[in-house]
């Protein structure tokens, strides 16, 4: 490692110290930790940005101390009033995110939610992909095809809903 020397104002470095003897550590080790709490949440945010955009958004991390040190970055949604959602575990030794995918699709189902978005009911989800991979496969009977059709339009309905729902909070 290479040695790092920067000047501060001295109300900062007054400031950093006191800081730093609150916590019954050295100014470099608190300038550390800060470090390494930012990099935790940059590392949180890179992720949570590449698998759901900006619906999401990150908050300070809190260093857990368990059998290895982690990083627990808190999840907000992005939309006011901002609503806690979940959390997001980065390795504090290597910088690796350890949630995944799912961890995130779980975040944003609450986030929807918590705007008041309503879905289609999981059997008629189920039902009607399977109508839809059937369909791909070969013509559907009649009632098999009116099913579908039912089923298209309910889930249509409720996103128009979602989206008016989403349109009187943005607008509110």
């Amino acid at each position: 490692m290479r040695p790092l020397t920067i000047s501060l104002p001295n109300y900062l470095y007054e400031k950093l110290t006191q800081q730093a003897k609150s916590f019954e550590t050295s100014l470099e080790e608190l300038v550390l930790f800060q470090l390494e709490r930012y990099e935790a949440r940059e590392a949180a945010s890179t992720f949570l940005r590449k698998r759901a955009g900006r619906c999401l958004t990150v908050r300070e991390p809190v260093l857990k101390e368990t059998v290895s040190s982690l990083w627990v970055v808190p999840i907000f949604t992005n939309v006011a009033p901002p609503m806690e959602v979940g959390e997001i575990i980065v390795d504090a030794d290597t910088g690796e995110v350890l949630s995944t995918q799912n961890d995130v699709a779980e975040m944003m189902k609450k986030g929807h939610v918590s705007f008041g978005y309503k879905s289609l009911a999981r059997e008629k989800q189920e039902r009607l992909a399977e109508l839809l991979a059937l369909n791909g496969e070969k013509p559907l009977e009649l009632e098999e095809q009116q099913e579908m059709e039912a089923l298209l339009a309910e889930e249509q309905e409720l996103q128009i809903r979602n989206l008016e729902t989403l349109e009187k909070r943005l607008l509110s």
